[in-house]
């Protein structure tokens, strides 16, 4: 009902009479003393408590299945097949991308995102199994979980070797001090990477650079390489771009005791184990 936003759609789906189901939601009602449902133009929509209990709902229904599927234990590559899996594409694309591509052939689901929101709020509503991601996330996760570190890595600054401002400073190494003077190039605001960045400068009190914003990964390096702006990657797909030789891009590591560390987290669907040993 909450999905598909009618009664009769929902009548034919569930194989249920339309005062089946009419009388359940009474039921909810009485049951919690709150409405859950509304009619509106559009259809049946959830009232905020409505909200709520879908979303509790959804998650006992998962961790239901999840106890289901424990007794495939000894079926690890049909469990696979089932998992709904989510990365962030910095991640997907250039550490692990075996996996990603045995998963895209079959998995049931993969989806490959730079917005951490996304994978957080969909493995929060049991619409993904497991997610990639950075560590630093993890306390924003509301539905149990299992966890495996995968790395840590710094934090590099990318430059084109043109950028006679950067090219001055001798020193391998760049503080966060002296990245604000320059202009920083970096994916928008839901970016793990773009709100690191934010959190560690106000964790150290520091005013933030100039912060110009591009939703892609081959937009942002190009203009890094023509221009005298910068960029900020992790260290794996730093080095990565430095090897393309016709974007003549440099690079220095960012100053700064944070590392990014990156981990799986899993809602236990299948054993942690059947996704680590493919990795």
């Amino acid at each position: 009902m909450a999905e598909l936003k009618s009664i009769s759609k929902s009548s034919e789906v569930l194989l249920l009479s339309q005062p089946a189901i009419s009388k359940k939601i009474k039921q909810l009602k009485d049951y919690f003393g709150k409405k859950l449902f509304i009619r509106s133009p559009r259809g049946m929509t959830l009232t905020p408590a409505g909200k709520l209990f879908y979303g509790q709902a959804k998650k006992v229904i998962h961790d239901f299945d999840s106890l289901y599927h424990l007794q495939e234990n000894n079926q690890p590559q049909s469990q696979f097949n089932q998992l709904n899996i989510g990365a962030l594409d910095s991640i997907a694309a250039l550490l692990y991308s075996s996996f990603f591509i045995d998963a895209l052939l079959h998995a049931n689901q993969v989806v490959l995102t730079n917005n951490v929101t996304e994978l957080i709020e969909n493995f929060n509503q049991g619409n993904l199994d497991v997610i990639f991601m950075d560590e630093y996330f993890e306390n924003e996760l509301t539905t149990n979980f299992e966890k495996y570190f995968l790395q840590a890595e710094p934090y590099y600054v990318v430059f084109s070797q043109n950028n006679t401002h950067l090219s001055k400073i001798k020193s391998p190494c760049l503080s966060a001090q002296e990245l604000q003077k320059f202009n920083l190039l970096l994916y928008p605001d839901y970016c793990p990477i773009h709100i690191r960045i934010k959190q560690i400068f106000k964790q150290y009190q520091l005013s933030l650079p100039t912060i110009r914003e591009a939703n892609y990964n081959e937009s942002t390096i190009s203009l890094v390489a023509q221009s005298d702006l910068v960029t900020i990657l992790p260290r794996s797909l730093a080095l990565n771009k430095l090897e393309n030789p016709t974007l003549h891009l440099a690079a220095k590591e960012l100053a700064l005791p944070d590392l990014r560390r990156t981990a799986i987290f899993s809602n236990g669907k299948i054993p942690l184990d059947v996704i680590v040993n493919k990795l």
